[in-house]
């Protein structure tokens, strides 16, 4: 067993994959962060020209 696990302990292995879902936890955050701002800048760069021109009717 300690060979398949590096000569880790039993703390260390739990530490490890606690960091790596927080790591996750962050990454998954910013992804949909990083999605909805591309919309809104979507939203604004495509929506903007359409209202001016129906206010200018």
């Amino acid at each position: 067993m300690e060979t398949f696990t590096a000569g880790l302990g039993l703390q260390e292995i739990l530490m490890l994959g606690l960091g790596i879902a927080a790591v996750g936890f962050i990454l998954k955050k910013l992804f949909k962060l990083a999605i909805t701002i591309a919309i809104i800048i979507a939203l604004v760069y495509y929506g903007l020209p359409i209202l001016q021109t129906i206010m200018t009717m």
